[in-house]
């Protein structure tokens, strides 16, 4: 059986900017197995979270240890077992991503010969293969992620810390991605991404819910969509689109909160078979045309907006 290791422990983790609080004893353990993902709107603080755990922010209180390493009384060490990959892209697109890999390998003092193993089998986790040797001005958005996230596993570090990765990335490559994060979790690396896609979360061992500097729920998915008592929500297509429509579905019931999509407008319900007749009846009673009233199992961003009483794609 697989030893579970606590890779990272971060204990009443406080921070401030010009007098507003952005992290308030926030404490966090990520183990070895986990694929952690932690769900939290724009200024919620995650990507500052994010920054000083990997050593590159500062922080006014607490304690950090990466495998028992201090981060900041020996940042050097601790450094060593984390990759990370920030929101911003970091490789360069005047280089090849074969020269780009190299350059960072060498800023890590890997000899050339772990360097040109490592590489070469980064390059085939990540099916870069035909792209490596050229400019990354030429990849496409995914693949540059893919790029960053070798850069990042060079020198094997035991946990990899990802900011929004998917953030621009289309649907079918979003989950590709996600899936290829899933696999290098499970060949021994942690993972804790951070982002405010709810989506991104549906792979996860873990989950952490984050609200203006706190995480204010955690645990493994399923866990946390039957802590918030729903049992799925409803999807309504229906014309016109107005926002009479929204506000006639937001007055069925004090338990549903209304979201609009691109297509459709959801309904987040503790009761959905009892509110669908009565959305029928007032779609039908209004005139409005009905082309699809359906119900869908609760995502983990359905459960966020339930636990927090927050929308996740919106400022806190």
């Amino acid at each position: 059986m697989k030893t579970t290791t606590i890779v990272l422990e971060a204990r009443e983790i406080s921070k401030s900017y010009n007098g507003n609080k952005v992290l308030d004893n926030l404490s966090l353990d990520i183990r070895s197995s986990d694929f952690f993902v932690l769900m939290g709107p724009n200024g919620s603080g995650k990507s500052t979270l994010l920054s000083i755990l990997a050593g590159t922010n500062s922080f006014d209180s607490g304690s950090i240890r990466i495998l028992g390493h201090d981060i900041c009384n020996s940042s050097l060490e601790a450094r060593k077992h984390i990759g990370y990959v920030p929101q911003e892209n970091f490789c360069s697109d005047f280089l090849t991503g074969r020269e780009n890999l190299q350059y960072f390998a060498d800023l890590l003092g890997l000899s050339k010969a772990q360097a040109r193993e490592e590489i070469e089998l980064l390059v085939q986790m990540m099916d870069l293969e035909e792209a490596i040797d050229r400019r990354v001005a030429e990849y496409s958005g995914g693949m540059k992620k893919k790029l960053e996230v070798a850069t990042a596993l060079l020198g094997e570090p035991e946990i990899l810390f990802l900011d929004e990765p998917t953030t621009g990335l289309d649907p079918t490559v979003r989950k590709d991605f996600l899936t290829l994060l899933r696999e290098i979790n499970e060949q021994g690396t942690a993972v804790l991404l951070v982002t405010h896609i709810g989506e991104d979360a549906e792979m996860a061992s873990r989950v952490g819910f984050m609200i203006q500097g706190e995480i204010v729920a955690e645990g493994e998915p399923d866990e946390l969509k039957e802590m918030s008592g729903l049992k799925g929500s409803i999807i309504v297509d229906a014309a016109p689109r107005s926002d009479e429509l929204m506000l006639l579905l937001a007055s069925l019931s004090d338990d549903c909160m209304v979201i609009e999509r691109e297509e459709l407008l959801e309904l987040i319900c503790k009761d959905t078979k009892r509110m669908i007749p009565k959305i029928v009846d007032m779609l039908y009673k209004s005139g409005f045309h009905m082309h699809r009233v359906d119900t869908r199992p609760p995502s983990l961003e359905d459960v966020f907006y339930t636990l927090t009483e927050c929308p996740i794609r919106g400022e806190v």
